[in-house]
């Protein structure tokens, strides 16, 4: 992939990689869910270190993890709202710019790899999904993240710290 790895990002990768693989078997789930979940959460960490935090929330499926010490169905995708542009365009801007993010937590995104297309036009709720490759190890891990735009937010959003697969990576 393209973007420059920080020093001993191979090395930071391959630890990263069999420690989820541990993860994945005291589990008993798929390694590729655990992966998956991991990206998630890792993109999401970066959305939160990006000049762009402020104008998405978190919403759908992953919200299970932050409020259930317990198991509950695995996502493929994270689901969060959008606030300002939701042009095309401006959408796959902003995805660059936070899967560019460094993270010293061996998984990579390539930003020139975002894609975004619009989702639930016929339903009139504008949305867009976004689409980044990233890489672990040489694991591939497509992530997919679904926009929305126009919700009204009621309660008041709480900011939270969102639990992570490996304690020592930041949340």
């Amino acid at each position: 992939m393209s973007p420059a790895r920080p020093t001993n990002q191979a090395n930071v990768a391959a630890s990263v990689r069999a420690r989820l693989l541990n993860v994945a078997k005291a589990q008993g789930v798929d390694f590729n869910q655990v992966l998956v979940r991991f990206a998630l959460e890792r993109i999401l960490y970066r959305l939160t270190q990006s000049q762009h935090a402020d104008r998405f929330l978190l919403k759908g499926a992953l919200l299970f993890t932050l409020w259930y010490d317990m198991p509950h169905r695995a996502t493929r995708d994270a689901d969060l709202l959008g606030f300002g542009a939701s042009d095309l365009a401006s959408v796959a801007e902003t995805f660059r710019d936070i899967a560019a993010v460094a993270a010293d937590d061996g998984i990579v995104f390539d930003p020139t790899s975002v894609t975004v297309e619009e989702i639930r036009k016929e339903a009139g709720y504008g949305g867009v999904r976004v689409i980044i490759a990233g890489e672990l190890a040489k694991a591939r891990c497509k992530t997919q993240i679904d926009v929305g735009f126009g919700d009204v937010v009621t309660p008041a959003p709480v900011d939270s710290v969102y639990p992570v697969l490996l304690d020592d990576l930041p949340a």
